[in-house]
């Protein structure tokens, strides 16, 4: 079996770290790119930069429609989960039988989105935690970390499974299956809800919400509260919100989230993605989520590219904490 054909949808941060692994291992590699981004791409390749390696450039095909490429192996997603319909109506016809599509994005909800463009089973669930961005168009600028931990939803052992494990062997691409790949996707949502919400409503960083009993009370509870959500759905997720806590006080200390980042460049944000997906799966589960509601709402109201979800979100019925703050 050959090196595979890898699509990344999504050339930002995190795919194109990914996609500049892969490529290094000598993986044929496709990134869906537009604009200033695809043009640095095309003349002067994928360039990306690791602390004390210096700049590492790669070659890579770029597109503007993945429908152009043809059946892939393997397809990255790592589009903001607001796109994820869209990416997944484009990508569908490189998505064969046996084509392994794995999200790397936020939010419990993009796989069922993807599976159902593709007509493919249910995906490998997976998580990634890593620092990139891209520093200037056609370079990505790696922070650390970067890691993937996928499985199956199920948590069998599968041939899928075992066939990406050995892709990304190859490619150097630190990772991990987990036979209990849902309690590490709540485990990771319970903090992405509570801190990117926090961090971008206060405009602190990590230290300034934990160093205020008040934002630090408020992150516990809110970690707690999508943490019941994934119980109420038969996640027996561990509850480790303190030690999580005290992790990225330590760790993270200047650490401005992803949504905060978002937000001060005056991007669309994600929370619909983490609030509005714990908030849907707590009407499921009969759970109640105030606080994630709240925060939905709010983050609504600052969302640069808001007006359509503060639409959707002030038609709705307010009766309390089970109403969902936008659709599915």
């Amino acid at each position: 079996m050959g090196p595979p054909r890898v699509l990344v949808v999504g050339a930002g941060g995190v795919g194109g770290y990914y996609a500049g692994q892969l490529a290094g291992a000598g993986h044929e590699v496709t990134l869906v790119a537009r604009g200033a981004h695809a043009e640095a791409l095309r003349a002067h390749g994928l360039r990306v930069r690791i602390p004390d390696r210096g700049e590492q450039r790669h070659a890579v095909g770029v597109v503007e429609d993945p429908r152009d490429t043809g059946v892939a192996d393997l397809i990255l997603v790592a589009v903001k989960s607001y796109d994820t319909e869209q990416a997944a109506r484009l990508l569908a016809p490189c998505a064969g039988p046996d084509t392994i599509v794995l999200s790397l994005q936020n939010g419990p909800e993009n796989e069922d989105v993807l599976a159902r463009a593709t007509g493919l089973p249910p995906l490998l669930l997976a998580v990634t935690y890593i620092g990139s961005e891209i520093a200037e168009p056609g370079v990505i600028a790696y922070s650390g970390a970067a890691e993937i931990v996928f499985g199956e939803p199920d948590g069998a052992s599968s041939p899928r499974a075992r066939r990406l494990s050995a892709w990304l062997d190859g490619a150097g691409v630190k990772h991990r299956v987990s036979s209990r790949i849902r309690n590490v996707v709540w485990d990771k949502l319970a903090w992405n809800a509570a801190f990117n919400a926090i961090t971008s409503i206060t405009r602190r960083n990590i230290r300034g919400i934990l160093d205020d009993p008040a934002g630090h009370g408020l992150i516990r509870d809110t970690m707690q509260e999508t943490l019941d959500v994934a119980h109420g759905l038969g996640i027996d997720v561990p509850v480790r919100i303190d030690a999580s806590i005290e992790h990225s006080r330590r760790v993270l200390p200047d650490f401005r989230t992803s949504m905060l980042q978002d937000l001060e460049r005056g991007k669309r944000l994600e929370h619909d993605a983490l609030n509005g997906a714990v908030v849907r799966a707590g009407l499921r589960a009969g759970v109640a989520t105030p606080l994630n509601a709240t925060f939905a709402r709010l983050l609504a109201t600052i969302d640069p590219h808001g007006a359509a979800l503060r639409a959707r979100s002030s038609s709705a019925t307010r009766s309390g904490v089970r109403q969902p703050i936008a659709d599915p």
